[in-house]
This record gives structure tokens, sequence and C-alpha cells, in this order.
């Protein structure tokens, strides 16, 4: 999976713009974050298909900021879902082996993905 960053002026059409031009690619997204500040909006997703996402968007004039790989922690087969201060002990586990996490959000199916400086190293700690 990658995560797509797209950083356009703040728009209520933003999300649907995004949204239906994916769709109607066939790219569903799996996870999103979405933040305004100072009139600009910041939307990080997650998709399957990155190749795909990234021409259709660009054809239709969206600039990519950024693609990137990810980590995908599948909260389930940790067995933390649902228990205060797994999330905290996820974290503490990443910058106690100088991991730097970059973002975060969760996804479909009870996952978090989480933007890291060292997606291979994560995977072996917590893959």
């Amino acid at each position: 999976m990658r995560d797509i960053c797209v950083i356009r002026d703040d728009s209520s059409e933003n999300l649907a713009m995004i949204g239906e031009i994916l769709g109607a690619a066939g790219v569903n997204i799996e996870g999103l974050s979405y933040t305004t500040c100072n009139g600009q909006s910041v939307i990080h997703f997650v998709v399957e298909d990155a190749i795909t996402a990234r021409h259709v968007l660009e054809d239709a004039g969206i600039k990519i900021r950024a693609v990137s790989e990810v980590f995908v922690l599948h909260k389930d087969k940790k067995r933390v879902t649902g228990k205060p201060g797994s999330f905290g002990g996820i974290c503490r586990l990443l910058a106690e082996n100088e991991i730097r996490i970059e973002f975060g959000y969760p996804a479909e199916n009870n996952r978090f993905v989480f933007g890291v400086d060292n997606v291979k190293r994560a995977q072996e700690l917590l893959g």
C-alpha cells in the first residue's frame, strides 16, 4: 500500500472530488486523514493502486505532494484492538528503535497506517 499526500486550498469540495475521481477509476481509499490549517487542506490517503490513483488525479489537475510507502499495522492480528495504552506502547517501541513517525491515521478493517522513516524496520518490529 502507498500513502498519497495532496495539499490544496481549503474547500469543502476536496474530498468529494478526490473520492469521485478515484471511485470512477476503480481505486478504493482504504484509509484517510484530512486536516485544514491556514487556508490549506492536507489530505493523506492510502490505496493499493497508487499508480492509477496518481495518474487519474494528476490528469484531473490535482497536484500530488508525495507518494510514500507505509507500514500498516493490523490491530486485530497484533491483539491490540480496544486495549487502552496499546497505541502508546506501539509508538514507544518505534521511538525506542529510532523510527520517526511522520504521519498516521486509521484505515479500513481495523488497521492503522504509519508513515515512518524506516518501513522495513517497523515491519520487523511489529509486522
